[in-house]
């Protein structure tokens, strides 16, 4: 009998465990080039989707694709710049990119407090 009930559990423990994000946690980003000057304004949305505002380049709407902690843009200005790159989460959970693009690498964090 007990048998039964722990397999149930098990089961229902792993039915309803927290899935591993498939896209970048959404907020936003400040992004700066190599040399630390200002490249634009990333706001990641739930799904992939993103606005970008930028003095540097052009800016607008689109998607980007992940998988694990890869990112590649696939539509709108970023995907015009070829951006692809990685994120990594600290312990509070908040994200910070490193990409490379057609115009050289970018570093997007949330601002500092």
């Amino acid at each position: 009998m007990f048998r039964p009930i722990a397999i149930t559990l098990v089961a229902l423990a792993l039915t309803t465990a927290p899935a591993f994000a498939q896209f970048p946690p959404p907020g936003v980003y400040q992004c700066v080039d190599m040399n630390g000057a200002a490249f634009g304004t990333l706001t990641l949305f739930v799904a992939g989707d993103y606005d970008f505002t930028s003095s540097a380049t052009i800016g607008g709407k689109g998607q980007v694709a992940s998988s694990g902690n890869s990112v590649d843009a696939l539509t709108g200005p970023l995907a015009d710049i070829a951006l692809k790159g990685s994120f990594t989460t600290d312990e509070r959970g908040e994200a910070s990119f490193v990409f490379t693009t057609t115009l050289g690498s970018v570093l997007c964090a949330l601002p500092a407090l």
